[in-house]
């Protein structure tokens, strides 16, 4: 019984385990198809937003541009020249109408170094750069494609000493030669933080979703192949009692959370072999039936039935006294009693009891083969008595 209950059990798991696996790996796939997608559809659109919003800078400025700045500013000194005022003036209208964080002209000078000329900045400001200052390293990568021409534009946020910015250059041709270049950054902190926090929180998300989807996978499972919820291992499916299989996992159940001390009741029903040959195996089905009726309408709530084989049944009870099962007992053939009176055939139940005894059982097993006994002594007297038709 413990072989033949433990692969039913590994049955059911293997499957739940199944429909778990499954459920939870095409959450995740078309989660993360949706999200990767909707992810590189939204940066892709942050990022041209912020390559337009700069070309359109670079495009304002382009006529309005002093080219001479390239060549006439050098050192600090030269910000006092009437052509760096107006260069600065420009530069300065510019960055506050655009809302940029950093607007600003170099070049590379002769010595190969390369330098800020134009800062579009306050002077006051902390992060104000004068005439020949020297750029940062990390741009310097991307200032040398734009002096040999290239329009640099990144395709992503760049995270620099001085927070994450949108890095963008322009070269200034001036008589199809490359002066300098415009440099027009914007602050990105808030948008990374957004895309940050996209990809940090979507796993979890989609971790929640897998086993949300997963029990419910499971749930759904047990009802398109059992619509009335019941566990079809355990369950006897003529009277809907417990069967067999259940009562051994209870039993183990009792056994391991140690709930002692309990009641047995072992029943056995008479006659059903000359019910079902004399009036047909629906009839005897009906038999079946009725008694179980008798059986759990005599019974606490808190007890459970099963179904043990063709005619027989168990009982396990809370911790009840001899005498209360007794009364028990009598209700229940007092019952049949009155049962007989409406049926062509008689009814009738053999129904035995014992109670669980520290000094006399080991475990739960002890109990029930007492209650056994008990019941054929039942049955012994029973059948004497029924030669006088009384249950």
């Amino acid at each position: 019984m413990d072989t033949e209950h433990s692969k039913i059990k590994k049955r059911k798991s293997r499957v739940d385990w199944q429909v778990s696996v499954l459920t939870a790996a095409i959450v995740i796939v078309s989660c993360s198809l949706i999200f990767f997608i909707n992810y590189r559809l939204s940066y892709n659109n942050m990022i041209d937003e912020l390559q337009s919003r700069a070309s359109t800078i670079r495009d304002t400025l382009e006529d309005e541009m002093i080219r001479e700045m390239f060549t006439e500013l050098n050192v600090r000194e030269d910000d006092q020249s009437e052509l760096y005022q107006i260069a600065k003036d420009k530069m300065e209208d510019i960055r506050k109408v655009t809302s940029v964080r950093y607007l600003y002209t170099a070049k590379k000078t002769a010595d190969g170094d390369f330098i800020y000329l134009v800062d579009g900045l306050p002077s006051d400001n902390d992060d104000f750069r004068y005439i020949g200052d020297l750029i940062e390293p990390e741009c310097i990568p991307d200032l040398q494609r734009a002096l040999n021409g290239e329009t640099v534009l990144p395709n992503e946020i760049n995270h620099t000493t001085w927070g994450n910015v949108f890095i963008s250059y322009f070269p200034i041709v001036e008589d199809d030669e490359i002066a300098g270049v415009l440099g027009i950054e914007f602050d990105a902190n808030r948008q990374y933080a957004t895309f940050r926090t996209m990809r940090i929180v979507t796993p979890l998300v989609i971790l929640a979703a897998c086993f949300v989807a997963a029990f419910i996978a499971i749930k759904l499972f047990k009802r398109i192949s059992n619509p009335t919820y019941q566990d079809l291992a355990n369950t006897d499916f003529l009277t809907g009692l417990k069967n067999r299989n259940a009562l051994e996992v209870d039993l183990s159940n009792f056994e391991f959370a140690g709930e002692y001390p309990f009641s047995v009741l072992m029943l056995d029903l008479d006659g059903l072999k000359q019910v079902n040959d004399n009036y047909g195996h629906s009839a005897g089905d009906q038999y079946i039936k009725r008694c179980c009726d008798i059986i759990r309408s005599c019974i606490p709530d808190d007890s459970a039935v099963y179904r043990m084989g063709g005619d027989e049944f168990i009982v396990i009870l809370k911790n009840y006294t001899p005498d209360y099962l007794k009364d028990m007992v009598h209700i229940m053939v007092h019952k049949v009693k009155e049962e007989n009176e409406k049926q062509a055939y008689l009814f009738s139940i053999s129904i035995g009891y014992a109670v669980y005894d520290t000094t006399v059982d080991k475990n739960i097993l002890d109990t029930i083969k007492r209650a056994d006994s008990s019941m054929y002594e039942y049955k012994k007297k029973h059948k004497i008595s029924n030669s006088d038709k009384d249950v």
